[in-house]
């Protein structure tokens, strides 16, 4: 041990304030500098340092420079990197150039390829370069090169953390080429839970500064599928999870969805920002703090837009100064109000809509706001008021005054639109209006809410997906799949022998003989050929190979690949076994598919599972492919048991 080391240990252990002169000045402390760099008790002359210089001689500030240069230069462990940076980031502006040594330190050890520092150094010291380049464009010139530079090659621990820093530096210098770096870093499986993470950050703030609301909608639910990605392959990512669920409720609030399902994904996002809160710690660099504050923000906008579209279904309310001030004009300017930017943007282009269709089609809505601007001419929302008046006026110009105002927030084409665009003669129309409402008010009479579930919770996983948000051959091929799928699976679910003898290979046969796949293709083919024309059975020339069943809409198509499984029919076991077969019929049209399995490795000896157990969504991710893929697995339990022959098995194992 050094002696001024052992020295500097006494004085720090006796808790006293010290100064350099305490351990024989700046002439003593130079020649032993390159010594005590490498020490874990360096951090603690930093302080003292940077006092000394700014007070010294001009003949001896080259010296306390020096000191310093030769005590970063020589540091390599992460700890004392981190405490150093620290500290002298709480005294910058540093005398005498000394920021400019630092920084360039700093970006030489993260710089380091020969494996002389760690990971963790590397990052800490990537740290340093990217706070010290803040503010000085020149440096950030630099570090966007060595940015651009990162390799796929280099160690993984430092590239976990240095995606994190690309990610932040995009979201402030808003530089294209460092999404594309995300983009490569992002297919190295150890780094693309942070990779995706920030890859959704950056689709995030693009989203923000949308002013249209197809296209904010687009760029949202890119983010969304970014950040569902990396919750998805992440142990444990509430930050993650936050955003997941935050735009779904943005996305669920503007496309017209009910306030009670608001409210409970409102409850998941404070769950989620609590967790962050608690396992962040409020630690970290000040950039990171940057993010928890934007997090934090993200829910309050999450609660807000929940409660706001509870107020939107009343006709009119209570006490309509607390709802205007606190909750509607919030909401309609959340982008300045809420997450604190400067102008308005995606947000706005999100919840607005709905919010003018609804005080424009609720008379006493319309009454109470036209009152409080009357009343609050110098408020400091009344800009916002006049606009959302004028806007209300437009809107009644345009459209008319819709009953529903969800409807009227929302792009989805209404029934009537859909047979007004359609080849059926205009005599004709009217009447077959009347009849297909009749059908389907039959089939949503009828429609239990497991199966409402069942359908929410797969539409919202791939509502992200640009071939189901941007496509919409492709959504309404999804969406006619899902919906019949689950309707055949209640179907199927409540048969019995005697109700339809072509579903008794679903039942357990005295033979012990198991039903071939065939048997469920046929059946689910004759039942979705019935309600969706143009569906093929098992055609040939699809990824070279024969498809099971294809449905199409115009130029897409999209593919349910029919399987048996007697061994393991877990989720994970048919993702494992079918999914690279199911995706690779995705190759040249939506990346959207469907695995249909009939589940013969369960004898259902404790009765048959419940509907919502039998459906989930799988992500398949391929390398070199920036967009996943996504499969829709449907289990179809075989080898039933009739009620009666459960309660005697029940008494047999007695």
């Amino acid at each position: 041990m050094h002696p001024i080391e052992a020295e500097l240990i006494e004085i720090v252990k006796s808790g006293r304030d010290w100064q350099l002169e305490d351990l024989g000045g700046i002439t003593k402390l130079a020649p032993a500098a390159r010594s005590l760099g490498s020490t874990p008790i360096m951090p603690e002359l930093l302080h003292p340092l940077v006092l000394a210089w700014s007070d010294a001689k001009a003949a001896d500030r080259d010296t306390h420079k020096g000191v310093l240069h030769d005590l970063l230069e020589v540091a390599t462990t992460d700890f004392v990197l981190l405490e150093a940076v620290d500290i002298l980031e709480h005294h910058r502006p540093l005398p005498d150039e000394g920021d400019e040594c630092c920084f360039m330190l700093f970006l030489a050890k993260a710089a380091t390829g020969d494996r002389s520092l760690s990971g963790l150094s590397r990052g800490a010291a990537l740290d340093g370069a990217f706070r010290w380049a803040g503010d000085n464009r020149r440096w950030q010139l630099r570090l966007l090169d060595f940015f651009l530079g990162l390799a796929p090659g280099d160690d993984t621990e430092f590239l976990r953390r240095a995606v994190k820093i690309v990610g932040v530096a995009f979201s402030h210098w808003r530089d294209k080429e460092l999404v594309e770096v995300l983009h490569k870093l992002s297919q190295l499986e150890a780094v693309r839970p942070e990779a995706a993470f920030e890859l959704g950050m950056a689709a995030l703030a693009e989203a923000m500064d949308r002013a249209d609301s197809n296209a904010a909608a687009t760029a949202f639910r890119e983010a969304r599928e970014w950040f569902g990605e990396s919750d998805e392959i992440s142990e444990h990512r509430p930050e993650a999870s936050l955003y997941l669920n935050g735009l779904d409720l943005l996305l669920n609030f503007h496309s017209g969805a009910v306030s009670a399902s608001l409210d409970t994904v409102s409850v998941r996002v404070q769950q989620r920002a609590f967790e962050l809160h608690a396992w962040s710690g409020g630690s970290g660099p000040p950039w990171l703090g940057a993010r928890q504050t934007e997090a934090a923000c993200w829910s309050a906008l999450a609660s807000a837009v929940a409660g706001l579209a509870g107020s939107l279904d009343e006709p009119s309310w209570w006490e309509p100064a607390a709802v205007i001030e606190e909750s509607l004009l919030s909401v309609y300017s959340a982008g300045r109000s809420i997450l604190r930017r400067d102008k308005h943007g995606g947000v706005e282009a999100m919840v607005r809509p709905r919010i003018r269709a609804s005080v424009a089609t609720q008379a006493g809505q319309a009454h109470q706001v036209r009152t409080w601007l009357q009343q609050n001419a110098t408020h400091e929302w009344t800009a916002e008021a006049q606009d959302l008046i004028a806007q209300i006026g437009s809107f009644i110009e345009q459209s008319g005054s819709p009953e529903n105002p969800p409807e009227a927030a929302s792009e989805r084409t209404s029934l009537a639109a859909i047979i007004a665009g359609s080849k059926i003669p205009e005599e004709q129309r009217s009447i077959l209006l009347g009849v297909v409402a009749n059908a389907m008010s039959l089939q949503l009479a009828n429609m239990t809410s497991s199966e409402a579930d069942v359908i929410e919770r797969c539409c919202n996983e791939v509502r992200g997906h640009t071939d189901y948000s941007t496509n919409m051959n492709g959504a309404r091929l999804f969406d006619t799949v899902l919906l019949w799928l689950v309707r055949f699976v209640f179907n199927r679910l409540e048969l019995t022998k005697g109700d339809d003898p072509t579903g008794s290979y679903l039942f357990e046969r005295d033979d012990g003989s198991m039903p071939h796949e065939d048997e469920l293709q046929q059946d689910f083919f004759r039942w979705v050929a019935t309600y969706a024309a143009g569906s093929d059975l098992e055609p040939t020339n699809i990824a070279s190979g024969r498809a099971d069943i294809r449905l199409k809409f115009g130029p897409e198509r999209l593919v349910v690949e029919v399987k048996r499984e007697e061994k393991d029919c877990s989720f994970d076991a048919l993702f494992k076994s079918y999914a690279a077969q199911t995706a690779d019929y995705q190759n040249v049209s939506i990346r959207l598919g469907v695995l249909l399995v009939l589940d013969l490795a369960t004898p259902n000896r404790e009765g048959t599972p419940h509907l919502t157990s039998l459906f989930e969504i799988r992500r398949v991710c391929r390398l070199g492919e920036d967009q996943s893929r996504f499969i829709l697995i449907v289990k179809i339990p075989g080898r039933r048991k009739r009620p009666s022959d459960l309660t005697k098995l029940a008494r047999t194992n007695r």
